[in-house]
């Protein structure tokens, strides 16, 4: 119902020493700040230190980025049959929240 109606919706809940936690925001965008980092000029070389020489600490670029979540049930729908591997890797109380 929240996906359908462009609704973010949280879900979680904690059990002992166990918890999960579930996002669904849709299509999500969000600005994040990143150090900037300076352009070596291709003719000027002091060191190995010189490629990726940062500027001050304070100077930082916004990067735009976009990510899209998947529905509550697509993410409960997985195939355990095919992945051996990721069926060791999975906590058993995964199963209990089905």
């Amino acid at each position: 119902i929240c996906h359908r109606n462009g609704v973010k919706f949280f879900s979680g809940d904690v059990f002992g020493y166990h918890g999960y936690m579930f996002a669904d925001l849709g299509e999500h965008d969000f600005v994040e700040e990143k150090p900037k980092v300076s352009k070596v000029h291709p003719g000027v070389e002091d060191g190995p230190d010189t490629k990726k020489a940062r500027l001050d600490s304070s100077e930082t670029t916004m990067v735009k980025k976009r990510v899209a979540f998947c529905r509550l049930h697509e993410a409960l729908e997985l195939d355990w049959s095919r992945g051996a591997a990721q069926l060791k890797r999975a906590a058993p109380d995964y199963f209990l929240l089905q």
